[in-house]
């Protein structure tokens, strides 16, 4: 193992997940290698890409001066980066485009889970989408527009993630004026056999159904109260198929769905409160009661929540809450998307790493699910000052913070929601005891009975 002079940020940080022979591939890939000796290589705009989410809070010139610190071997002449202007640093970024950074993403992106990160066989991944504002440059709001509401032009962003590891598998963007349930499709390469997956609403449409479905993949989505589904078809432990019909006859015949409707009701422990909620409507391809009972399926559907975790762990843990991002430009506003993503994916996997050992089992059993992002990304800024130019001393010291700041999963924990209260007023946090009430679908004389 190499040792590194300085060792501040990038290559010490980065080196275990994207190593330079990674980086520079991805360069040549894209055909974005320099044909003379610049100051600023693209293959270091790739560590800088990633440093700026990692000292979100710092800007350019100060990651690029932490960047040339620790990596001598790429860097060449660093003289010459000392006296490097803002302007070319936001040139060299936009010269080198999105395209490498989703490169370095897609390398990193993937399940990460074991054997708990599956049901009956199938891995559980569960799909969502958020917006993000951009900064209000000339160029932005052409590209991207955004809601007359806003001040600042939108991307969407959708993402598959695993549930269990909560490790992203793709992701997707688009400028605010492609929906949702557009930009959805995008997703679907990276769906197949041997996966469920999980959908809020708003996503589920005959179209979308039909492709997802045609993938091999099994689909569980949630449907709003005005979804039309017709009872077609009583089964015999109460759910009920029903077809969901296209728009047009060229989108091809209905198809058959299988449909689970129940209600939860909450109760709470310290302030004795009950609480019924509205009915879920859940639509699934996966017909079988046998194969797949209600309850499990609705004990899946919970899981769709780790996905709002990763959103959350992007924009505000990583993120450190930036009400935009900084670029001026479509291109490197894209590369900060692609390179937020990789170093959410970098954290998931120096966590992994730093964790192997620590529980029996090895890594199927390191329960990335308790990994906290926010104390992952806190402890590897700490650790990298700290660690005397090793490598290994770094990631020894970024491991004991990983395994104190593990956060158990306590699904039956809840604190009320409001704004914030006067000190002495805070409601205190309370265990939950949720029990789900199936609506089992009675026969009418009208529906064929099953079996």
């Amino acid at each position: 193992m190499d040792d590194l002079s300085g060792a501040r940020v990038g290559l010490l940080a980065h080196r275990l997940a994207v190593p330079p022979q990674m980086a520079q591939a991805a360069v040549d890939a894209e055909g974005v290698r320099e044909r003379k000796r610049r100051a600023l290589p693209s293959v270091l705009i790739v560590y800088l890409n990633l440093a700026l989410w990692l000292f979100p809070d710092q800007g350019m010139r100060a990651c690029l001066r932490e960047l040339a610190a620790g990596m001598p071997r790429l860097a060449g002449d660093l003289a010459g980066w000392r006296n490097v202007a803002s302007t070319s640093v936001s040139q060299a970024r936009q010269r080198m485009g999105p395209g490498v950074m989703w490169r370095i993403f897609s390398q990193l992106a993937g399940p990460m889970g074991g054997p708990g990160s599956r049901w009956r066989g199938r891995r559980v991944c569960a799909v969502d989408g958020t917006e993000v504002k951009v900064p209000d440059s000339e160029v932005n709001a052409g590209f991207f527009a955004g809601p007359k509401s806003s001040p600042f032009p939108v991307l969407r962003l959708v993402a598959l993630a695993e549930c269990h590891t909560r490790s992203v598998i793709s992701a997707a963007w688009s400028a605010y004026s492609m929906g949702e349930r557009t930009l959805v499709h995008r997703l679907l390469p990276a769906f197949g056999d041997g996966m469920l997956v999980i959908f809020d609403r708003g996503f589920c449409s005959h179209l979308f159904f039909r492709d997802a479905a045609a993938t091999g993949t099994d689909l569980l989505f949630r449907v709003s109260a005005s979804f039309s589904l017709h009872p077609a078809r009583v089964l015999a432990d109460g759910t009920y198929l029903a077809e969901l019909k296209p728009r047009v006859k060229r989108d091809g015949p209905p198809i058959t769905v299988r449909v689970i409707e129940y209600s939860v009701t909450s109760t709470t422990s310290k302030i004795l409160r009950r609480a019924t909620s509205e009915v879920f409507c859940l639509v699934t391809n996966l017909l079988d009661p046998a194969q797949a009972p209600a309850p499990e399926l609705i004990g899946l559907y919970r899981r769709r929540w780790n996905i709002e975790t990763v959103f959350k762990a992007l924009k505000v843990d990583i993120g450190a809450a930036r009400p935009v991002l900084r670029s001026a430009h479509p291109d490197t506003i894209i590369a900060e998307i692609w390179s937020l993503l990789a170093v959410y994916q970098i954290l998931l996997r120096l966590a992994g790493a730093a964790l192997i050992g620590h529980r029996p089992g090895g890594q199927d059993d390191t329960g990335l699910g308790e990994v906290s992002i926010k104390n992952a990304h806190g402890a590897l800024r700490r650790t990298i000052g700290q660690a005397a130019g090793r490598l290994g001393d770094m990631m020894k010291a970024f491991a004991e913070e990983v395994w104190t700041t593990l956060v158990p999963v306590r699904p039956s924990r809840t604190a009320p929601r409001k704004p914030k209260a006067r000190r002495g007023e805070r409601s205190p946090t309370q265990t939950v005891t949720h029990k789900i009430i199936m609506h089992r679908m009675r026969q009418p004389r009208t529906l064929p009975q099953a079996a």
